[in-house]
């Protein structure tokens, strides 16, 4: 049985996920034990096995002081790896690239907050055997920040789309332009808006969807600009399926956010047949070959790149991943099986000379039987040769 620590998972993205990912156990028959956080409380109560606690240290550490002899491993779901050192697999699943960067935060007290727990983080991130990531620009980061072993971190992203979302993609789509996401540090919302109007002093009057939650204080600059005649339009917090009538409405997503980890909005988007006019920044391009990129932070340089999309004649951004959760859910069934990985064989890539292999030689020195090292091989590209 595969223990699966939720805790701080409770709403957005991570919380879709999270249901998706159980979703898939459940039908793959895994068996395994989900701690959910208490804000999410009713959202398992079907599930076989589940509790429900509050998302703090103490608890978590107290999780982790159990005897967990009855499982095969750890699935850290929440970005935070156990908060001590267990003698079974942890696998930490990090999807909060803010954790690392934390370059948005405003005020004093959410700088203090941040600081605080990136700190926590870094702290416990030798108690977990692997990371698991959606993109190589976070695998990237988590090597860059926390000076982490590239063998221990894998590429492994995994989402959920509906079924006729590609159906999507053959219809006429209008004129529009959309971005889905909450306000929130470091998205973008501020340069865009400020982008819009640009356009309109320049006659350039394209309607501009957004979702912003009803009770940000950014939902009155929203109405300021429509005063001003500015064409934007926000839908506040709308469910899930309804945000693809928004793609159908528009035919590019414009996305100013400063860092993501995954950017779940670019592949609706381009899988609903949208192209993407991006971030020119790393996270952008290890999602996606984009239309138009412009500077993030620079209102002028958005404004330039909707300019230049009206022109026409653009090449059709392209998807650069693919969902991996049956890669994932293989990952989690061979764990189960076999209460680790193979342990006895060792893929490396070598295009750019020898690796390093000196941790894997001396993993081998210490079990039964020793092991193989395949070179030549790159498991992270499909495992291409």
């Amino acid at each position: 049985m595969i223990l699966i620590d939720s805790l701080y998972i409770n709403n957005s993205g991570g919380l879709r996920l999270l249901e998706y990912l159980v979703r898939m156990l459940i039908a793959r028959r895994v068996e395994f034990h989900l701690v959910s956080d208490n804000r999410c409380k009713g959202c398992f109560d079907s599930l076989p096995s589940v509790e429900y606690m509050d998302a703090t240290m103490k608890n978590k550490y107290e999780l982790f002081c159990r005897d967990l002899s009855s499982y095969s491993a750890v699935l850290c779901f929440g970005n935070l790896p156990p908060t001590k050192k267990l003698s079974i697999p942890v696998y930490t699943y990090f999807h909060n690239i803010n954790l690392l960067t934390l370059e948005e935060a405003h005020s004093l007290p959410i700088k203090i907050k941040s600081w605080l727990k990136r700190e926590v983080f870094k702290y416990y991130k030798e108690n977990t055997n692997y990371w698991l990531v959606q993109t190589s620009n976070t695998a990237n980061e988590l090597v860059k920040h926390l000076l982490e072993n590239t063998e221990r971190v894998k590429l492994m992203p995994f989402y959920e789309l509906p079924e006729k979302i590609a159906d999507m993609a053959k219809l006429p789509h209008k004129d529009d332009y959309v971005f889905v996401a909450l306000h929130v540090p470091g998205k973008g919302h501020e340069e865009l808006l400020e982008a819009w109007r640009i356009l309109h002093s320049k006659g350039i009057d394209k309607t501009l969807h957004l979702t912003v939650q009803e009770d940000s204080p950014f939902c009155e600059k929203i109405k300021e600009a429509h005063r001003e005649g500015v064409k934007v339009v926000n839908h506040g917090t709308i469910p899930f399926k309804d945000v693809f009538s928004l793609y159908k409405q528009s035919k590019a997503i414009i996305y100013p956010s400063h860092n993501e980890s995954l950017g779940l909005g670019v592949v609706e988007a381009i899988t609903a047949g949208c192209d993407v006019i991006g971030s020119d920044l790393p996270f952008i391009h290890s999602i996606c070959k984009p239309t138009v990129v412009f500077n993030p932070y620079s209102p002028s340089s958005i404004a330039e790149a909707v300019i230049q999309y009206e022109k026409g004649n653009m090449e059709k951004s392209k998807l650069l991943i693919r969902n991996q959760i049956d890669d994932l859910i293989e990952l989690i069934q061979q764990i189960q099986k076999n209460g680790s990985e193979d342990n006895r064989i060792e893929i490396k890539k070598a295009a750019g000379g020898c690796p390093k292999i000196y941790d894997t030689l001396s993993s081998f020195s210490n079990q039964s039987g020793g092991g193989v090292i395949i070179f030549g091989i790159d498991q992270d590209n499909d495992f291409d040769l």
